[in-house]
């Protein structure tokens, strides 16, 4: 039944695209957008009552931005779509929150932000929001779409303070998602030209331009990727090809774990190029002196 009804929306789509390419284009983008929120749980909650939560808003959207901790040293977690800010509890019960301030981001239509859209340029906004109150990041750390957002707030300011950079689990680009899109709905390549052109009026970054290739190109930070040789949901080899020959990029490969990367050989992974990174920017601070 659900493939029947995605069919019929993508020719109803494909028809659009030819007879009012202006309509097309805003209800396409609209519903790549979409968000089918996943429920706060119980947990979820709890594990909030212990941060400070403060919201932000977005494009009339109330972004919640939740912190912990007190330290000097500067941390952002970016989750994926259909997630939200639980799934980092693992690392922030970890680290030690008198060295560290952590900053978590509900994206818009997630957690407790409210919104039934999301896209990158919202998403990039908050990212920026965030940064603008910290006035530094030292590492952020992200998954899924999140590491896309991580990229294309880098490519939209290659200045954004952002000391280092986690990316676990990253589409390669912003074409993987239309591709998706396309293949999902079964949309005619007319449909896809258009969709990118509304895309193109949104995004402060061209869409060809926006991939994870371009990121670890341009970027001279350290970065540690992290990706699931198994991945069905955003293909390995793509970031293999991206990261190889890059000395400032460290890459991990997973076996056995799938998209989520939440195995704790993940987490002490991340864990550890946090600390890592901290050191040496201590040890640099201590010679400057």
């Amino acid at each position: 039944m659900k493939k029947i009804v995605f069919k019929l929306l993508g020719s109803y789509l494909n028809t659009a695209a030819v007879l009012f390419p202006k309509y097309h284009r805003s209800k396409a983008f609209k519903l790549l957008c979409k968000v089918n929120r996943t429920a706060v749980s119980s947990q979820g909650h709890v594990f909030f009552d212990a941060a400070t939560t403060t919201y932000v808003t977005i494009e009339d959207t109330r972004v919640a931005v939740h912190k912990w901790g007190t330290g000097s040293k500067q941390l952002l977690f970016l989750h994926g779509w259909m997630s939200y800010s639980y799934r980092w509890k693992p690392y922030i019960d970890q680290l030690d929150l008198s060295e560290f301030t952590i900053y978590t981001i509900d994206a818009p239509g997630h957690g407790l932000s409210s919104g039934k859209t999301l896209h990158l340029e919202m998403y990039r906004k908050a990212v920026s929001e965030v940064i603008n109150n910290a006035g530094k990041i030292d590492t952020l750390i992200c998954h899924s779409l999140g590491s896309l957002v991580g990229a294309y707030t880098f490519l939209e300011n290659e200045d954004v303070p952002i000391n280092n950079y986690v990316m676990m689990g990253a589409p390669a680009d912003m074409n993987a998602i239309l591709d998706y899109f396309k293949q999902m709905l079964q949309l005619s390549s007319r449909s896809i030209q258009n969709l990118t052109i509304k895309a193109n009026e949104i995004l402060k970054v061209k869409v060809e331009a926006i991939s994870m290739a371009n990121f670890f190109q341009k970027t001279k930070k350290p970065v540690l990727v992290i990706h699931e040789l198994s991945d069905r949901i955003t293909p390995v080899e793509p970031i293999k090809q991206a990261v190889e020959g890059k000395e400032n990029i460290q890459a991990f490969y997973t076996t056995g774990q799938d998209h989520n990367l939440k195995e704790p050989e993940t987490i002490d992974s991340v864990i550890a190029f946090i600390q890592k990174e901290v050191n040496t920017v201590k040890k640099e601070t201590t010679l400057c002196i």
